[in-house]
C-alpha cells in the first residue's frame, strides 16, 4: 500500500490554501519511501498548478514509476516527468 502524505489544506486545484512546499515534501518522502531505487538526483519544481519532475535514476522504468506515485498524490495530468533512466535490452 502507498503512503501518501498530504499537507493540511492542499487544494487539488492549486487554489486558495495550496501549500506548494508541502505538497513537493509529500512527493519526495513517498518516492524515498517507495521506490526500489535512488532518488536524490531527482529535482522538483511547482509550473504552473503542476508538478515538474526532473533528473535521472538508474531503474528501467523509473520514470513511470515516479509518475504514477506522484499522481497519486496531485492528480492524473498535472505530473510532468522528465527522467532519463535505462531501457530495458531490445
Amino acid at each position: 500500500m502507498a503512503m501518501i502524505l498530504i499537507p493540511p489544506g492542499f487544494d487539488r486545484q492549486g487554489g486558495e490554501g495550496s501549500d506548494t512546499s508541502g505538497l513537493i515534501a509529500s512527493i519526495k518522502y513517498a518516492l524515498a519511501a517507495e521506490a526500489p531505487f535512488d532518488t536524490t538526483n531527482l529535482c522538483f519544481r511547482m509550473l504552473g498548478n503542476g508538478v515538474v519532475i526532473e533528473g535521472a535514476v538508474n531503474a528501467p522504468g523509473g520514470d513511470e514509476f515516479i509518475r504514477r506515485v506522484a499522481e497519486d498524490i496531485v492528480g492524473a495530468d498535472r505530473v510532468l516527468v522528465r527522467v532519463g533512466c535505462p531501457r530495458f535490452p531490445q
